[in-house]
């Protein structure tokens, strides 16, 4: 390897107490290179890294519960990279692999990484991954993509005669899920909400959505319910849901009886602390409002499904994307060192599609 490689990393540094401390949570240091020393092992050079609303859960107590990260711990999350250096005789020097690992730009590896996956070997040519990117491999044939298969063709099981509104809908999941939902399974009408004219003009006019909402025009519950019951006088039967929030309280009043709502994040409370309850966002009267109409709420998580992947995701979504059935749009953040930068814009509502550092 080369002696004149520098090595860094990004280490949780304080534990921000709202949005606007974000990019503070997370200092970038010097470490040192790493160094094969079992034959099972390799080194990666880091290409592209994953930014996902989720990793909210390890920086601070919060409304998504789960372990938090000891200060001074490396960040995970998705990334890809090309291996540069190997003593595996299956993982040779070339081959690109993914997997969940540690804001590194050289990283020591064994091929037992949460989620980890040879994506392409040196040998191999003419894959998908050829025409449209590795960094396709974190968002529309990744995670995110995932989440939406899986929660609309089996958690929401979405049929011809469903109205779907999907909210975080220019998001990474959302606009893969209105257009699986749209395309794929046939829906009479899906409506998307998202913030921006921008936004709602790419996800109707590009993707296919039916109607689009900017909830930045249509701010509150009231004006929220009115606006979708113009757009829906049918009525909903399915919310697939992003946010959280006003939309989401509006959502609940005026679904159909047996309608489903499908939660599949919560991004306006991320940065809630548990710590103060007034800010997590419940509303008791969602379990109240389920009875006489008879509502379904789910919860799902990608991961729940992943042992499905070979025979479904990856059997499917490769062909759609060749035959253009399903479009994706990435927004790149250059530079391994603008990583907190490029979590931010989650919360900001720069990006359309998947968030993707380009390192």
């Amino acid at each position: 390897m080369n002696s004149e490689l520098k090595n860094e990393e990004f280490v949780l540094s304080t534990r921000p107490s709202d949005q606007n401390e974000i990019k503070s949570a997370w200092k970038l240091q010097p470490c040192s290179m790493p160094t094969i020393t079992n034959d099972n092992e390799f080194i990666l050079k880091t290409l592209f890294v994953s930014v996902d609303p989720y990793l909210s859960s390890g920086l601070k107590k919060s409304a998504l519960g789960g372990d938090i990260n000891p200060i001074g711990s490396v960040q995970i999350s998705g990334l890809i990279g090309r291996v540069i250096e190997s003593k595996n005789s299956n993982i040779p020097v070339d081959t690109i692999v993914t997997g969940r690992m540690e804001w590194k730009r050289y990283i020591l590896a064994n091929g037992t990484e949460p989620r980890f996956r040879i994506v392409q070997k040196s040998t191999e040519k003419n894959t998908i991954y050829d025409k449209i990117g590795f960094s396709t491999v974190i968002g529309v044939l990744g995670m995110p993509s995932q989440t939406a298969y899986y929660g609309i063709l089996s958690v929401a099981n979405t049929q011809p005669s469903d109205v779907l509104v999907i909210s975080g809908a220019a998001g990474a999941v959302g606009t893969i899920a209105g257009q699986i939902a749209k395309k794929i399974r046939g829906a009479q009408k899906v409506i998307g909400i998202a913030g921006g004219e921008k936004k709602c003009d790419y996800i109707v006019n590009e993707l296919g959505f039916d109607a689009a909402i900017n909830y930045k025009e249509y701010n509150t519950k009231d004006k929220m319910i009115n606006r979708l019951k113009e757009l829906a006088p049918e009525g909903i039967t399915q919310y697939f849901d992003n946010t959280g929030g006003f939309v989401t309280d509006a959502v609940f009043d005026i679904i159909k009886k047996h309608g489903k709502i499908i939660i599949c994040g919560q991004i306006s409370t991320y940065n809630n602390s548990e710590d103060d309850p007034s800010k997590i966002n419940i509303y008791p009267n969602y379990l109240a409002k389920t009875i006489y109409r008879g509502l379904s709420i789910l919860g799902f998580v990608c991961g729940d499904f992943i042992h499905r992947n070979e025979e479904e995701f990856f059997k499917d979504m490769p062909i759609w994307l060749d035959q253009g059935t399903i479009k994706f749009q990435e927004t790149f953040v250059d530079g391994f060192e603008n990583l907190p930068r490029a979590y931010e814009m989650l919360f900001t509502g720069e990006n359309i599609g998947k968030v993707v550092v380009r390192v």
